[in-house]
């Protein structure tokens, strides 16, 4: 066995102490968080005798104990989890159990939480490291999926809010550190069994889901073996089969929003023969001459291309396996080997009701025969509140597969050089493939339905009187009103029938990483050790863009059977979005006369098996595409090097022990970006019996042009951690420390998006408007943002299962974003067009965010008899800002000209705060133990916070406030076996979204809550 004054001392993102501080908290944590078993047990012999009694204490006061201790043995600030043994830690996901932490909020996706913000800031501004080493991802950014992680196979999570040296560089905001177990160090064997049963009660409602219930079953097993001639070797696995549903429902905004001008003497604004604003909008560039905008003061009103509300069917099948080497073949040397696998196949069936034309209000000022008795109602901001429409009602049936595989690993050396110097090294790899492909075909509303009879709502050419009412009486959605049109009849879609089947995502992404390290503890009185290492990461991007094929079938034999042998016999799923829609009916059909009409006024509508009828529109079983070569294809290489010294001390400051680190990092950072230039051409489809251009691609076969872009910096990452005991229960803890965080892979591509035809059911009529305006997705020579922070906290500590905290941060950052628009020439169908591109870039301005946090935790042993077994803890954030990013359509920014002129445009819309940034962030959980049953009940809030776009990162979405609660139960039976229940948004908290400013609705997602039981075996 490896000698004691040789035990790691510190929980460490990265690296791991090799040696005992003089610190004796230093030395505490090292027990608690990984001393080997039989070590600990060594020392408690040592210093119990055989009479004294000791009671454990387990389960969740454990826990939030063991919390309580990191916190406090820490040199850095840190909030973490640990647990003795794997499947211990009290979550469902890592994401969950990151929420109970002071300070971290999730985005929730599926009804689970997924990206992890901390201290109310997005997650580009922090970073995640997984046994010391960075994660890829599928998403393009650089946060971690957390749902994809089960929590089963972790021991130990921390979020380290300031930095180190000897940290990997990338957390703003924090780091957060996921860690397994090494089996040498658990020290004993055990096997493990755990089953967990999943009901959803929305899926309840829905016909033929997948399953009624889902299961997760998690199987774990460590054990060291003694040899004489390889010493001792440790070796552990884990794996993990879930299968689960994610209901959801969802009233939702397509993209290619609008600013319409609400003017009427204008064919530019709202309804005027039939058009619709796609050529208008309002001209917000000043005019040099008169120094304002020719339409200042001008109402306009924000659209969306269509509104619709989408019924889902999920199937989610996801396999995970993680496996542990841990081999000591003396005291001298160690090997360590972990491999790390998930993969997750997703399968969703979309049933989506369309009002589409939603670009086409109706002019107010004038009434026409069937238009409803609706006013056009606009707040002062552009926010529709209600309108009326001469739409076309569609229906799309969409198949949707995304398959994620995730696989990770390395092999870390540590030597021991002698009894004071130790030398490590590590080689990692991190690599995450994600395809995601859609088979979704489109019927419309015509005149005359699918068997030739006459539909009265659709004679004008298959367009009906519609009007919509958003928030009103209670709703938190768009409730729409239709004219003599039956949306729950089949038959009346029989119009355009069109199958798309795409490549909706193609994305790779790898990282490579070798490190080394070294450890050397010094003689000094104050400097009790000195760190130092080097690091080289090479990060590999790329995505393609949607590639997608196009069928259209207008046989009306052929689609009389496929509507006859596809429709769905009832819709598939009852109370659909009843808990939005404040009690009123999602489409209400009327008559001439406005009396409503039974059939086609509720909340259900025709649907269809999407792979029937698109095999029946293509003649054939539909084939996914190969990714294409585009102007809109990512392909970036960051390659960076760094390297640490770090110095660790504890003494005195007159009669006040401190103890704390201090160091510098140096980063250098390469990037390449690809991008593709060439001829384009445009795809033209016949809707609604007008040629409209659908898509703009390269010429196939035609020379293709690789740009480069590109950019270099270095940065020194100076910081300096420090804790005084004021007295045996009082810490002050402060910290300066300079920081960055790096932009997203995909922000740095070089590619071209065209907004015109971002839309998944319309196209447009002209070149001019397809082309439009472009954004890039991505500039490759963006800049990292880097800050400057300070931290200053008070933390009472006067038991074990007590914490009062008080910290205050100011972070104060080198760069802001800023959108800067440049004509660029494009050669489609052989004319040369300019269009306006828009690309987002790091300015030199500075912005602040400061905030302060609290963790309070008490349990309340000293009350009599039941109430002894309650306690509570509770943690807060409240941060502010001054931070603004600008709505790359519609906020303000800089044209510049091709001949160098910069012309001012005013935004009609408030810019955000930074990308995830929560005003209020709060948690709190009041749990009871009562030997070995427990029970939590937590709750989760987060105010509003601008989400944003992967694809598009200049566009703005807000999500709205959100507060969630959760319940959880467990009762242990014996040492064997333990039973649970756990239960996450209880009372079914929906996601509101709102585009492109903070009153204006963009989509609402409806998840129900989520319930599991499940039965654990230890042996």
């Amino acid at each position: 066995m490896m000698k004691l004054n040789k035990i790691s001392c510190a929980i460490k993102a990265g690296t791991t102490s090799r040696f005992l501080s003089k610190s004796v908290y230093a030395s505490t944590l090292a027990c608690m968080l990984g001393m080997p078993a039989m070590a600990q047990q060594s020392d408690d012999a040592a210093a119990v005798d055989d009479t004294t009694e000791v009671i454990a204490v387990t389960g969740v006061r454990k826990t939030i104990q063991d919390s309580i201790s990191i916190k406090k043995l820490s040199t850095s600030i840190v909030d973490g989890l640990s647990a003795e043994d794997i499947g211990d830690l009290p979550a469902l996901s890592i994401g969950e159990a990151l929420e109970t932490l002071t300070g971290a909020s999730s985005h929730r996706e599926q009804g689970g939480a997924t990206e992890i913000s901390i201290r109310g800031l997005g997650p580009f501004l922090g970073s995640t490291v997984f046994n010391g080493r960075e994660a890829a991802n599928g998403s393009g950014d650089r946060s971690v999926n957390f749902s994809q992680f089960p929590s089963e196979l972790f021991n130990k999570i921390a979020i380290y809010k300031t930095q180190e040296a000897s940290l990997i560089e990338g957390g703003v905001s924090g780091q957060i550190s996921l860690e397994t177990m090494k089996p040498l160090d658990y020290g004993k064997r055990r096997f493990q069994a755990e089953v967990k049963g999943n009901w959803n009660p929305a899926e309840s409602d829905i016909d033929n889901s997948a399953r009624d219930f889902g299961s997760r079953i998690t199987l774990s097993f460590v054990d060291q073996i003694e040899t004489d001639k390889l010493g001792d070797i440790g070796f552990s696995i884990g794996a993990q089969k879930n299968l689960a549903t994610n209901p959801e429902q969802e009233a939702r905004t397509t993209s290619g929003w609008r600013d319409c001008r609400v003017d009427p003497t204008t064919s530019n604004g709202v309804y005027d023969d039939g058009g619709d604003c796609d050529n208008g909008g309002i001209n917000n560039q000043v005019d040099p001459a008169t120094g304002v905008s020719p339409d200042a003061g001008v109402p306009y009103v924000f659209v969306p291309s269509s509104y619709s509300y989408r019924q889902n069917t999920t199937d989610d099948d996801r396999q995970s396996i993680f496996g542990a080497i841990q081999w000591r073949p003396n005291e001298q040397f160690e090997v360590n080997i972990d491999a790390e696998y998930s993969n997750r196949d997703f399968n969703e069936i979309r049933n989506d009701l369309v009002f589409a034309s939603s670009r086409r209000l109706d002019d107010p000022t004038v009434s026409r025969d069937g238009q409803l008795p609706v006013d056009l109602v606009i707040t002062e901001d552009g926010s529709l509140i209600s309108g009326t429409y001469r739409q076309r009602i569609e229906t799309l049936s969409t198949y949707l597969e995304r398959l994620e595989e995730y696989k990770g690993g390395g092999i870390s050396f540590i030597y021991d050089a002698s009894d004071v110097l130790s030398i490590s090294a590590d080689l990692s790899i991190s690599e995450t493939q994600r395809e995601e492909n859609l088979y979704h075909t489109r019927l419309q509303s015509e005149p005359t339905d699918i068997l030739g009879n006459p539909v009265a709502g659709a004679a004008d050419e298959g367009y009906i009187n519609t009007a919509v009412e958003i928030g009103q009486n209670g709703s938190l959605i768009p409730i729409m009103t239709v004219r003599d049109f039956d949306v729950t009849n089949p038959n009346n879609f029989a119009d355009s029938a069109r199958t798309r089947v795409d490549l909706n995502q193609f994305r790779n992404n790898k990282i490579t990483a070798l490190r080394t390290d070294f450890e050397y503890l010094t003689d000094s009185e104050v400097i009790s050790q000195l760190k130092g290492g080097l690091r080289f990461s090479k990060l590999e991007f790329d995505s393609a863009p949607r590639a997608r094929d196009e069928y259209t079938n207008n046989d009306d034999s052929v689609m009389y059977e496929a509507i006859a042998n596809c429709q769905n016999s009832s819709f598939p799923e009852s109370g659909f979005l009843s808990a939005v829609t404040g009690g009123q009916p999602l489409i209400t059909n009327v008559d001439a006369d406005g009396n409503v009409i039974a059939q086609g006024t509720g909340n259900a509508f025709a649907s269809f098996d999407p792979l029937c009828i698109a095999t029946a529109v293509i003649g054939g079983a539909p084939v996914i595409p190969e990714p294409e070569q585009t102007v809109a294809n990512v392909d970036v290489q960051e390659e960076t090097f760094a390297a640490y010294i770090q110095a660790d001390y504890d003494t005195l400051i007159g009669d006040y022990p401190v103890r704390g680190n201090f160091g510098i990092r140096y980063v250098k950072t390469d990037v390449t970006s690809i991008g593709l230039r060439g001829p384009l051409e445009a795809t033209i489809t016949e809707i609604d019996g007008i040629p409209s251009i659908t898509s703009i691609d390269l010429v196939s076969g035609a020379d293709l042009i690789a740009v480069k872009g590109g950019s270099s910096y270095s940065e020194l990452l100076p910081s300096f951690n420090m804790v005084m005991e004021l007295n045996d229960e009082v810490l002050l803890r402060g910290a300066l420390f300079r920081a960055l965080s790096r932009p997203s892979p995909s922000d740095m591509g070089f590619g071209r998006v065209f907004t015109g035809l971002t839309d998944e059911s319309e196209g447009v009529e002209s070149i001019d408007v397809a082309i439009g305006t472009a954004i890039a997705n991505g500039n490759p020579n963006i800049k990292p943002f880097t800050s400057w922070n300070a931290d200053l906290a008070v933390e009472w500590y006067p038991n074990d299962d007590t914490i009062l905290a008080f910290g205050g941060y100011y972070k104060t950052f080198e760069g802001g974003f800023e959108n800067v628009s440049t004509n660029e020439t494009f050669t489609v169908d052989g004319q040369a067009l300019d269009t306006l591109v828009t690309v987002q870039q790091t300015t030199d301005d500075t912005s602040t965010i400061y905030g302060v946090e609290m963790t309070a935790t008490h349990a309340f042993t000293y009350l009599p008899n039941f109430w002894s077994n309650f306690g509570v803890k509770l943690s807060y954030n409240w941060a502010d800002s001054d931070f603004e990013v600008e709505d790359a359509n519609f906020g303000a920014s800089n044209i510049v000209a091709a001949d160098g002129t910069v012309t001012e445009r005013i935004g009609l819309v408030d810019s955000a705060e930074i990308f995830g940034f929560s005003e209020n962030v709060m948690s709190g959980q009041l749990y009871y133990q009562d030997g070995g049953f427990n029970v939590q009940l937590i709750y989760k809030y987060r105010s509003e916070y601008f989400q944003q776009y992967v694809s598009t990162p200049g566009n703005l979405r807000y999500v709205g406030d959100t507060g969630v609660y959760e319940a959880r139960a467990s009762y242990k039976l014996n040492k064997n076996i333990k039973l649970s229940l756990a239960a996450i948004n209880l009372f079914d908290e929906p996601k509101r979204q709102f585009i492109p400013s903070r009153e204006n609705f963009g989509e609402i997602n409806v998840y129900g809550p989520r319930i599991f039981a499940g039965i654990q075996y230890k042996l």
